[in-house]
């Protein structure tokens, strides 16, 4: 809840959510958000989380192989440590074992360091135009293939 709090104050601009939506909230509140998502999180003493992410499936009922990472934050403090690098990676790994073959997330588009942090964990900008999320401010997609679709390797043994 603190880490959230914090991110919500510290960077708006980066997150869907506003901090008058979630301060003064119950805990209870903070759980439900998490019942639908994988949230990872990292630092170098338990219980006081440096970094967070999540990853959330059936965001896009057209893609049900597309996963959509969320809430990603790293402490100022905490930058340059690895520890961005190290959620990802388990992130990763834990949406391709829920079956997930690409994951897809939403960036600012003048975030230049979240989008350093994205590009060293395998995702791209698609190029689609940049859109402006719920708040108003400008974002990029990238994506990141984690493996071939079912479709896609069916086809490939068809061949």
């Amino acid at each position: 809840m603190a880490i959230r709090l914090e991110a919500l104050r510290t960077a708006p601009e980066a997150f869907g959510s506003s901090i008058d939506d979630w301060d003064g909230r119950p805990l209870e509140d903070f759980a439900a958000r998490l019942a639908g998502c994988s949230m990872w999180a990292a630092g170098t003493t338990p219980g006081q989380p440096q970094a967070v992410a999540s990853w959330e499936p059936d965001m896009s009922p057209a893609e049900p192989d597309l996963g959509w990472v969320m809430s990603v934050y790293v402490r100022p403090s905490a930058r340059g440590q690895g520890l961005g690098d190290a959620i990802f990676s388990r992130l990763i790994a834990d949406a391709a074992r829920a079956g997930m073959t690409r994951l897809g997330l939403h960036v600012g588009q003048n975030n230049l360091a979240a989008q350093a942090l994205y590009e060293r964990a395998g995702f791209v900008a698609t190029g689609g135009p940049p859109m402006r999320n719920e708040r108003g401010f400008w974002e990029i997609e990238m994506r990141r293939m984690l493996r071939p679709s079912l479709r896609y390797r069916l086809r490939a043994l068809r061949a």
